[in-house]
C-alpha cells in the first residue's frame, strides 16, 4: 500500500497528486487525444443510458413497494453520478482553470520557508491524503456491499433459497435494470451480472473522484485562508529594520489584496461549479436515508439489515463531509479579516495603518458554498437534513 501511495504522488502536483490522477483514469479530466476524448466521452454516455434502462424497469416493478424502494434508491444514486460526470465534462475548463489554481498557488506558498506557513501547508497535504484515502476504502467497501448484496441475501435467508429452487423467486440481481436479453435464466443472467458488475465499479469510481476533488479543494482552499491570515499577521515583521518604508509596505498589502482577489475569483467558480450537484445531492440523500431508515424497520434478518445500516452510514458520511468542510471555509473566512489586527499595526505608521485598515475591509468580502440557490452548505443544513429525513420516515412509518 505504500508502494502504491508513492505512485499516486506527483512532482507537478504535490497537493493534488492521488486525486488529479483518479480524475484522469476515470475519464473525469479527458485526455489530450481526440480519439481517447471520444472513447471517454462514450464510456459516460454509457453509464447514463444504464441510469435510463433503472427507470425503464420501474414501471415493470412498481406493484412490489420493497423492491420499488430499493430500485428507486439506487436509481437516484445513479442519477446523480451522471450529473457529476455530464457537469464536469461540460464544465471541463473551468474545472481544469479551478485545478490549476490550487496547484500553482500550492506550490507558490511551499518556496516559502517560514516555519508555521510549512506546518500549516503540511498540515493541509495530510489531512487531505487522509481525507482521500479513507473516502476511497468508504466507497470501496459500498461497492463491494452493493454487487454481493444478492449473494449475502441468498445466504442468509433459507426461505429466498428454497424459493429461488422451486421457481418462485426470481434469479437476484444487483440492479433493476432493463435488459433486452433473458436476465433471468443462463447464461443471460449471468451476462446481467457481469454488466451490473462494472457499471457499478465504474459509478464508484466517478463518485471517488469527483467527491474526493470537491472535498481537497475545500480543505485546500481553508488552509489557503490560514496562510494569508499569517501574512497579514507579519505583515510589519517581514524586514529586520523596525521600520518599514510606505513602499515596501504597499508592496507587502498589494500581494495580498492580489492573493484574496484570485482567492474569491476562483472560489467562486468552483462554487458555481459544485452548487447545482450539490442542491441535488441534499435532496436526493435526504429521501434516500428516509427510505433506507423505512426499509431497515421492515428488514427480517441479520444481513438485509446489515446492507441497510452500510448504505445509511455511507449516505450520513458523504453529507457530512461536504457540509464540514464547507463549514470550516466559511469559519475562516470569517477570522481572515483579523489577520491585520494581529499585526504590529501599533508600531506603523499612520499610512500604513490606514492602508493596513483599508486591507482588513476588503479582507471582509467571502463567498460561501451553497447547495442550490436555497441553503448553504454548511452543519445546520446537515443537521436539518437529517432533522428532514426523520421527519418523512415518521410520517411514512405511521
Amino acid at each position: 500500500m505504500s508502494s502504491f501511495r508513492e505512485l499516486l504522488e506527483s512532482t507537478q502536483r504535490p497537493f493534488l497528486g492521488p486525486n488529479y490522477w483518479l480524475l484522469k483514469h476515470v475519464g473525469l479530466i479527458l485526455p489530450d487525444t481526440q480519439r481517447l476524448k471520444i472513447v471517454y466521452i462514450m464510456l459516460h454516455e454509457v453509464l447514463t443510458f444504464f441510469t435510463i434502462t433503472q427507470y425503464m424497469e420501474l414501471f415493470v416493478i412498481w406493484p412490489d413497494v420493497n423492491l420499488m424502494i430499493t430500485s428507486l434508491k439506487i436509481s437516484m444514486l445513479s442519477v446523480v453520478c451522471i450529473v457529476k460526470v455530464n457537469t464536469f465534462i461540460i464544465w471541463q475548463t473551468s474545472w481544469r482553470q479551478i485545478l490549476n489554481y490550487v496547484t500553482e498557488s500550492d506550490k507558490f506558498e511551499r518556496t516559502n520557508e517560514d516555519l508555521v506557513m510549512v506546518g500549516i501547508i503540511n498540515t493541509y497535504t495530510k489531512y487531505s491524503r487522509r481525507i482521500t484515502y479513507f473516502y476511497w476504502a468508504l466507497t470501496f467497501t459500498t461497492f463491494f456491499t452493493t454487487v454481493t448484496t444478492p449473494l449475502i441475501i441468498y445466504v442468509s435467508s433459507s426461505t429466498f433459497r428454497e424459493n429461488l429452487r422451486n421457481g418462485t423467486e426470481n434469479f437476484p440481481h444487483i440492479f433493476v435494470a432493463y435488459m433486452p436479453i433473458d436476465k433471468y435464466h443462463s447464461p443471460g443472467c449471468w451476462i446481467t451480472v457481469l454488466w451490473h458488475v462494472i457499471m457499478c465499479a465504474y459509478g464508484a469510481g466517478i463518485m471517488a473522484a469527483y467527491d474526493t476533488c470537491v472535498v481537497v479543494v475545500m480543505v485546500f482552499f481553508g488552509g489557503k485562508l490560514d496562510l494569508m491570515r499569517e501574512r497579514c499577521k507579519q505583515m510589519f515583521d517581514s524586514f529586520e529594520k523596525d521600520a518599514i518604508s510606505d513602499h515596501q509596505h504597499n508592496e507587502i498589502v498589494a500581494q495580498l489584496s492580489e492573493m484574496h482577489t484570485r482567492f474569491i475569483k476562483y472560489s467562486r467558480l468552483f462554487n458555481s461549479k459544485i452548487s447545482p450537484v450539490m442542491f441535488l445531492y441534499v435532496v436526493v440523500w435526504a429521501v434516500m436515508l428516509c427510505a433506507s431508515a423505512f426499509q431497515l424497520s421492515l428488514a427480517t434478518n441479520t444481513g438485509q439489515k446489515l446492507l441497510m445500516v452500510e448504505y445509511i452510514i455511507f449516505g450520513i458520511t458523504q453529507l457530512f463531509m461536504f457540509c464540514w468542510h464547507s463549514n470550516e471555509v466559511m469559519a475562516k473566512h470569517e477570522n481572515l479579516m483579523m489577520g491585520p489586527y494581529e499585526s504590529k499595526w501599533w508600531a506603523a505608521g499612520y499610512r500604513q495603518r490606514k492602508t493596513a485598515l483599508i486591507l482588513s475591509g476588503q479582507l471582509c468580502t467571502k463567498n460561501i458554498f451553497t447547495a442550490g440557490p436555497f441553503a448553504d452548505l454548511t452543519l445546520s443544513t446537515f443537521v436539518n437534513i437529517l432533522k428532514g429525513a426523520y421527519s418523512y420516515y415518521t410520517l411514512i412509518r405511521n
